[in-house]
């Protein structure tokens, strides 16, 4: 696997382009998405002044256990969330909130536990801002998740592949990385069942240290694992890039507003004679649309329309407000 060495700046500040380097975000838009994995060693502490011990204890403490953000995994098997909580305080009760126990989540992780928080940008303004540069720069979509553990894991997530792109940024501590090829070119969610990868050796194995950043294409298998009495923390940026799958399903748009035979239905009781010309005029309609001039091109411009603006508030309004409806 291709490694090099970071050069120094500041990661939130400069997107893409500063976990990237020393390669330019443009050799990487135009060589090495998608192709295959690389390592980028960085200096120790790189990413004190992004996300660190502080400002995970400070998340933890602030927000309320959700479970559709924070789960418990062990060896690739789920913890209640519930174990480590207890309810949360209430004036006025509303719903049923609760909150992590610290010493419970402790007791988890020393066990061998995962911590893993999803979204995490959008409780970190740092890591939004981050996170905001990477999506600006790709042009798609891009979700932080954290890992922690404290090094207790004997073992780590079954060996799997992900059905989109990832940035790994270890904060924290170490992480020992075993990686396969893909088994099948360019898997896509639940459409694809690529089989395991050989047992043997893997193509790249080693360990992601504080400060480095992996980029690894979707379809990669790997297993990551804890490195025993060592506290670590890793923040995987995911992106799912726009495919030729996308394209069909905006193409299936067009052609049900603009061909009355693709909303038929199918021609399952119709004699042979009517079904065999229903699926030659289906095939019409289909090739035509395929040779169609520019119209593949128009709609690939469609679903590459970028990534979902970001919520910004700007409270309080300045000038009197407008009337909504009611």
């Amino acid at each position: 696997m291709d490694t090099f060495t970071a050069d120094a700046g500041d990661c939130a500040a400069e997107g893409l382009a500063g976990l990237l380097s020393p390669l330019t975000e443009s050799e990487f838009l135009s060589h090495r998405l998608g192709v295959g994995p690389f390592l980028i060693r960085g200096r120790e502490r790189r990413f004190t002044g992004l996300f660190g011990w502080p400002q995970l204890n400070e998340i933890l403490a602030a927000n309320r256990a959700d479970p559709s953000r924070i789960h418990l995994v062990r060896s690739a098997d789920g913890i209640p969330l519930a174990s480590c909580s207890e309810p949360v305080p209430q004036l006025s009760r509303r719903g049923r909130p609760s909150r992590l126990r610290p010493e419970r989540l402790d007791a988890a992780l020393a066990a061998g536990a995962t911590l893993v928080v999803d979204g995490i940008e959008e409780l970190d303004a740092r890591l939004r801002e981050l996170v905001a540069g990477v999506e600006s720069s790709l042009g798609a979509l891009v979700q932080a998740n954290l890992y922690v553990n404290l090094g207790g894991a004997h073992q780590g997530f079954h060996t799997h592949w992900d059905d989109h792109d990832v940035l790994v940024l270890q904060t924290e501590g170490a992480k020992r990385w075993d990686i396969h090829p893909p088994t099948t070119d360019y898997p896509v969610g639940v459409l694809s069942a690529p089989p395991k990868p050989a047992a043997g050796a893997a193509s790249w194995s080693g360990e992601l240290t504080d400060g480095d950043v992996l980029y690894l294409p979707r379809g990669w298998w790997h297993t990551v694992r804890a490195v025993e009495g060592t506290p670590s923390a890793h923040l995987t940026l995911g992106t799912r890039l726009p495919s030729a799958g996308d394209l069909l399903r905006r193409l299936l748009v067009h052609l049900v507003s603009e061909h009355g035979i693709v909303r038929q239905d199918l021609p399952r009781f119709a004699a042979p004679d009517r079904a065999d010309g229903w699926y030659a005029a289906l095939r019409q309609v289909l090739a035509d649309a395929a040779a169609e001039p520019g119209l593949l091109e128009k709609l690939a411009a469609e679903v590459d329309a970028g990534a979902p603006a970001r919520p910004r508030f700007t409270l309080p309004r300045r000038g009197p407000l407008e009337a909504g409806p009611r």
